[in-house]
């Protein structure tokens, strides 16, 4: 079995090497049944398949080659395999054809080997580190894990590879904002400054890549993925908001502008992903000559190069990948800065034409529902930072055509491409979904925006009934699926963050804004389950501690009644604040579907805002300045 991804350039470096290779093919076709699988249409298989990798060879990663018995349970495991024996690496054609005559020869060996790794890895999958109560100053810990590991001089956290951790910085930024401590936005500024400046963000087009190959954000695994970028976009607004730094506003404006432009399809559902290759070279579309972009700015050419540190030599294979640095900022300041900018704007706009007219790297365009839930937050959060339209009507019509498309029978589509809907349910989907449209709720001032809670609750019951079991552990699946040796669960935030975790926290807000009680307890079950993992590694728990934090800390409801035009001047202000767990409820009148609602009113030609702390509430205020005084004390 190979697991591994589109946009992942190591998997095509083997498909090319060993797939096609019609010697390679004859001995796979003797001796194996073989399967290539796709890692985000079956996150399951995935993380099944991986734990018994990175067990066996001590690392993981994609492609990911497992070797397993008819019963479906590994004996042998490895990623890259080159295809004859180089860079100290064995090569596929001789494991491949080692194995085959070994099982043949000696097949009882073989499966009392896979019988004796299936035990081992099974038994640690399965045990869980003991539960412990609850308390905040396992908020203070992982905080001060988290921020003990950034990268002081880069940004980021550890060493090369870097990938960029949006959940984790923004956890640093919602900490300083509790606690007034400076090293905790410090941490997350160094480390936001450094991947908006550096070749890890696309300086022409928007978005970000995977991840740096180095540690000062330079040169860029170049695959462009939608949930980086979408729980990007939420940390970099939190950091908007809380520094006003409107550089981090133009990363939010372009990379939507992206995946408006690049990821999105016609049902209003986005893309999955773009691949790192194109013309079969990684990074082939985003880099640049020098003398190329000399020929096609002129004159302009240097001030753009000054800016974006390109040289003749390069700084990836002979080309450049633009960024910035302290010389960028310090340059730009000797010049008139609205003429340098217009310029440099111009220059991007004519180097895009240029780029437009190169042979694009593959879009992978199946649709994920769960990574267009995190899209689906994104795009409010985008719409809420700058008040475009755009952004709003692109998360409607996403969440509607998941609504009509992929949810159908009470049953909710992973992927889905040209039609066809793949088969069986994940929590990741459910989790990351009703976020979004918890999110939208907050954000559609329409009368539709009840629908989107409505259908939060729905999917949230329905996770609740499919994944968590009585201890209060999420799976990733429904129990009893045939194909899989084990029920999957991922506890710990990964690339993208830990989908039980992010329920619980769906959970406790639905309770703020339903008092169906169950939510609340299921979440409470569902922390003390995953205690002890926080005891132990709380800098691989962000999602759950952030759900912790919303547990313990303040929680704060808006709730404003009123026709559309009088809240909006309300709603306005309120998204441009930095408000750590709220919950911002609005409607034309007291009957809303919503307990928050109750006996709550507004005057005829008026919004009434009531704000309420922990459930103790204030006076209703009819006026945005009322409703500063009131937020600021």
């Amino acid at each position: 079995i190979s697991i591994g991804y589109s946009a992942c350039h190591w998997c095509h470096v083997m498909e090319h090497e060993s797939f096609e290779d019609e010697a390679i093919a004859a001995v796979l076709n003797e001796y194996f049944i073989s399967i290539k699988v796709d890692r985000e249409q079956r996150p399951d298989l995935d993380q099944i398949y991986m734990s018994f990798t990175t067990a066996m060879t001590g690392h993981g990663g994609w492609p990911m080659s497992v070797f397993l018995t008819p019963d479906l349970k590994p004996f042998y495991a490895g990623t890259y395999f080159p295809p004859e024996d180089r860079y100290g690496r064995p090569g596929f054609m001789n494991i491949i054809t080692q194995i085959g005559q070994s099982y043949k020869t000696d097949r009882k060996s073989i499966i009392g080997s896979s019988e004796n790794i299936f035990n081992k890895v099974f038994n640690r999958y399965e045990s869980s580190v003991a539960g412990t109560s609850i308390n905040k100053n396992m908020i203070t810990r992982a905080a001060e894990s988290l921020s003990g590991n950034v990268d002081k001089t880069n940004g980021g956290f550890g060493s090369a590879p870097k990938f960029p951790h949006a959940v984790e910085l923004g956890f640093l930024l919602q900490q300083f904002k509790h606690t007034n401590d400076s090293s905790l936005l410090e941490a997350a500024v160094i480390s936001l400054d450094a991947m908006a400046n550096g070749g890890i963000y696309d300086h022409l087009g928007g978005g970000f890549a995977r991840y740096s190959t180095d540690t000062k954000w330079l040169v860029p695994h170049f695959e462009k993925m939608l949930y980086d970028n979408a729980l990007l976009v939420e940390t970099y607004a939190d950091a908007f908001l809380i520094t006003g730094n409107e550089h981090y506003k133009t990363v939010i404006i372009e990379t939507l502008n992206f995946i408006l432009r690049e990821m999105t399809d016609a049902s209003g559902g986005f893309y999955s992903a773009l691949d790192a290759d194109s013309e079969g070279e990684e990074g082939k579309f985003y880099v640049w000559a020098k003398g190329e972009i000399n020929h096609t700015l002129g004159e302009d050419a240097d001030t753009f190069c000054k800016y974006y540190n390109v040289t003749q030599r390069g700084n990836f294979e002979g080309k450049n990948t633009l960024n910035l640095t302290h010389a960028s900022y310090k340059h730009k300041q000797t010049q008139n800065i609205e003429e340098f900018e217009r310029k440099i704007n111009e220059a991007k706009k004519k180097l895009m034409e240029v780029r437009s007219e190169r042979i694009r790297p593959l879009t992978d365009d199946k649709i994920l529902t769960s990574w267009n839930g995190l899209a689906l937050s994104a795009f409010c959060r985008g719409y809420q930072i700058t008040g475009d339209e755009k952004y709003l009507e692109a998360a409607a019509d996403c969440a509607a055509f998941i609504k009509k498309e992929l949810f159908q029978n009470n049953s909710l589509t992973h992927a889905y491409r040209e039609g066809r809907h793949s088969s069986g349910q994940f929590l990741e989907d459910y989790a990351y979904l009703v976020k979004g449209l918890l999110d939208l709720f907050e954000t559609d001032n329409s009368s539709n925006n009840f629908g989107w809670l409505e259908l939060s609750a729905v999917l949230a019951d329905n996770a609740i009934q499919l994944f968590l079991d009585e201890t209060g552990h999420f799976y990733l699946r429904d129990a009893n699926q045939a194909d899989l040796i084990i029920r999957p669960k991922d506890e710990t935030d990964g690339a993208i963050p830990s989908p039980g975790s992010i329920m619980i926290q769906n959970l406790l807000k639905l309770h703020r804004l339903t008092e169906n009680k169950i939510y609340l307890s299921k979440a409470e079950l569902a922390l003390s389950a995953i205690s002890g993992l926080i005891v132990r590694g709380p800098s691989s728990m962000t999602s759950a501690v952030l759900a912790l934090d919303y547990y313990f800390n303040d929680k704060l409801e808006i709730v404003i009644i009123g026709d559309k035009d009088n809240r909006q001047p309300m709603l306005e202000w309120l998204y441009q604040q930095y408000l750590p767990n709220r919950i911002i409820a609005f409607s034309d009148n007291e009957t809303a579907k919503s307990p928050l609602f109750k006996l709550r009113n507004s005057g005829k030609d008026e919004a009434t805002a009531y704000v309420c702390i922990n459930s103790v509430c204030k006076l209703p205020v009819s006026d945005v300045e009322s409703l500063k005084a009131q937020l600021s004390q």
